[in-house]
């Protein structure tokens, strides 16, 4: 087989699987797997209700599931709350987590 012809049935192979939102849901696979998850609902119930840092734990699960998330507001948002002895060990486990600091990592190398 010459590699034009080969090179044609890959296309169309790609082409069909496209199509069907295969290469999309990989795609967002891939991105849900590498973006770390932000126990949210645990910071937000180790807060009583109407604290100033509720805001701050909602934009920091906006921000990572933002399509270019900020890694300077990441790391604003991060910094707040362990600055709340509420929050310090749960924020921190997380942020220190190899997931986490790959994710963040990665966004400074590619320059999300």
């Amino acid at each position: 087989m010459d590699i034009e012809k080969k090179i044609g049935e890959l296309r169309g192979g790609v082409t069909d699987a496209d199509a069907t939102g295969l290469i999309a849901s990989e795609e967002f696979v891939a991105d849900a797997e590498t973006r770390p998850v932000l126990p949210h609902e645990d910071l937000h119930a180790s807060l009583p209700k109407g604290h100033r840092a509720h805001a701050t734990i909602d934009a920091l699960h906006a921000e990572l599931k933002a399509p270019k998330p900020n890694r300077g507001a990441i790391e604003t948002h991060v910094h707040s709350l362990r600055e709340l002895p509420e929050l310090e060990a749960a924020v921190a486990n997380w942020w220190e987590s190899p997931n986490t600091q790959r994710f963040v990592g990665n966004l400074g190398q590619i320059g999300l």
